[in-house]
């Protein structure tokens, strides 16, 4: 459904200068060095003919040798049997590379050069990919292995446009930390804030990026935001499932920088047509609120701390250690 009271979808796309597909196939560098190549690859440069039923699955990363190998091997395990794995690195300086070279039988396109951002590279990997559905998986999170075959059927049975769920965060040590539940009305929301559509969780037809094009590379962080809110006010509709249930390590680009994502937030909204008083006094709001959670945290038991976060947030769900 479109968001209300927003401005034109056009004059918006021009304005923010939203790459297409082709259009990014024309513009990127064509220096990139081509590490690995599947055969079922090879001719992509040739035949840009989406394959029925694919899923690609891209993962971006940059100095992910702690954590790359646990997201290769969840996709491997997925049961969906067509899956095609393009994984974008942005020129590792540690061992990532080393890594993701042996796995030759589960990544179909490995390409590592210096990039623009996540969004970059969130790009990169969409243009040359081929699938009837993309999902985007970044080198800090992982999969359990139903999620594609999940996310694909709920796609096929809804008609929905994308589908997302829960999303668990863990400590460093790997133990479950807290889940932010999907909110199926997300809709309501996203003029002026990013609802739990939950980005690691989310699958999609490939359709989407053709019509409303690719993320807009000078966001750094909330480029998520920005891209659902121009899939959504053009007609675009998602569908929350909560068997899906993806995982995210505490510490990604998104929380080491949370007032440099709301800032984007606020910038997108109010260039989507939110009024700007109340977008920054959403900012405001947000920035003391989690200044005053990490107060509290320090203050309170953690019962007591748990029921006021759940009672603040409805979308957050304490998970028993």
């Amino acid at each position: 459904m479109p968001v209300p009271n927003a401005r034109d979808d056009t004059h918006m796309r021009t304005a923010r200068r939203i790459p297409t597909i082709d259009q990014y196939l024309n513009q990127r560098s064509q220096a990139a060095p081509l590490i690995l190549k599947s055969r079922m690859l090879a001719d992509r440069e040739a035949d840009r003919t989406p394959v029925s039923g694919l899923v690609s699955v891209i993962t971006t990363s940059l100095n992910s040798a702690s954590t790359i190998n646990r997201t290769v091997k969840s996709v491997e395990a997925q049961d969906y049997p067509r899956i095609e794995y393009l994984v974008i690195d942005g020129g590792s300086t540690d061992a990532t590379i080393d890594q993701l070279s042996a796995a030759p039988n589960v990544i179909d396109l490995l390409i590592s050069e210096r990039d623009a951002g996540i969004a970059d590279a969130f790009n990169k990997g969409i243009s040359r990919s081929r699938g009837q559905y993309i999902m985007l998986v970044n080198s800090d999170d992982w999969l359990e292995p139903t999620h594609v075959s999940i996310a694909v059927a709920t796609l096929e049975r809804s008609g929905a446009d994308f589908v997302f769920g829960d999303l668990m965060f863990h400590f460093p040590d790997g133990s479950p930390a807290y889940i932010f539940a999907g909110d199926p009305g997300y809709a309501r929301k996203l003029l002026h804030t990013l609802p739990s559509i939950n980005h690691p969780t989310v699958v999609c037809r490939r359709e989407l990026y053709e019509k409303f094009g690719l993320f807009d590379p000078t966001l750094k962080i909330a480029m998520d935001y920005e891209w659902f809110l121009r899939v959504v006010r053009g007609g675009g509709t998602g569908t929350y499932d909560n068997r899906l249930v993806s995982h995210m390590a505490l510490g990604g680009a998104s929380i080491r920088s949370f007032n440099k994502s709301l800032g984007e937030v606020r910038d997108v909204s109010i260039d989507y047509g939110y009024p700007a008083p109340l977008a920054w006094s959403r900012f405001i709001f947000r920035v003391l609120k989690r200044l005053a959670r990490r107060f509290l945290r320090q203050i309170s038991p953690d019962s007591v701390f748990e029921w006021m976060r759940r009672k603040i947030n409805p979308d957050y769900r304490s998970v028993e250690r």
